[in-house]
């Protein structure tokens, strides 16, 4: 169950000064959660318009969107949503590059958003917490990747063309980033390397990042695992709350966002 102060820490939602009922917040609990459960099959039907180049139904299915984000008092991203649609009614789609480019940010904002507000209502739970880590050994691994004195964050991605964009990513930031392209890799380094965040991709062949998650916690290491996907549905949040994940992030992973969320945990 959602509750007032989880929803107000995020920042998309200007909930700061909106007094609610206990009635009224029942109700704003039913719009986020029609939010987060349509919103998936939204975004693949303003996929199809691009496609289609369907603008009139682009246009009516983004002002709609905008009257929902308007109700979460996501304002900031309703007002970007009403905006983009005018413009695009009064272009009748002149500028399709600078469309499909919006709509991809719209998509990626507002998947973030549903994210938040999935997390948010457990976050705190005991749910959130019950794969409880195995002992610590009494011989704790040497902190090989710890040179540097900087917080260490383990990445694991089948995708290297994605490991090297995280790289690019945090060239600049105080961490040291270490990659590696599957589970089993990520195993083996954890036998002598305790990091102190781990960045997970959801979807990889041989071991998915769920079943990754549940090993590294079976295996001792108690950092905070932030899970990487592509997809904002219930049940892939659901997935990663059971196996012990502290947050998830959308790819395309923006540096705004992927810096925010490390410094919840680090």
């Amino acid at each position: 169950m959602y509750n007032k102060e989880r929803l107000h820490a995020i920042p998309e939602l200007k909930l700061d000064g909106v007094a609610m009922t206990n009635e009224q917040f029942d109700r704003y609990v039913e719009h986020l959660n029609t939010f987060i459960d349509h919103f998936p099959f939204q975004a693949d039907k303003l996929r199809n318009h691009l496609d289609n180049e369907a603008y009139d139904a682009l246009v009516k299915d983004l002002s709609s969107l905008s009257e929902t984000l308007k109700r979460l008092y996501a304002t900031d991203l309703a007002l970007e949503c009403r905006k983009q649609a005018d413009e695009l009614a009064g272009s009748g789609g002149a500028a399709n590059s600078l469309i499909e480019t919006f709509v991809e940010n719209i998509i990626h904002n507002v998947s973030a958003l549903s994210i938040d507000v999935q997390m948010a209502s457990y976050r705190g739970t005991t749910r959130a917490t019950q794969l409880k880590p195995a002992p610590a050994p009494a011989s704790p691994p040497v902190y090989a990747g710890r040179k540097t004195g900087r917080p260490l964050i383990l990445a694991v991605d089948n995708a290297v063309m994605f490991l090297n964009t995280l790289k690019k990513l945090l060239q600049d930031a105080p961490y040291e980033l270490h990659c590696v392209s599957s589970g089993a890799q990520a195993l083996e380094y954890l036998q002598n390397n305790r990091p102190d965040l781990f960045l997970l991709d959801v979807e990889m062949p041989e071991m998915d990042g769920y079943t990754l998650a549940r090993r590294i916690k079976s295996s001792g290491q108690r950092a905070p695992i932030i899970f990487i996907t592509a997809n904002s549905a219930r049940e892939y949040v659901d997935r990663a709350i059971d196996v012990g994940g502290a947050g998830l992030l959308m790819k395309p992973v923006r540096l705004n966002q992927l810096l925010a969320k490390i410094k919840e945990f680090i």
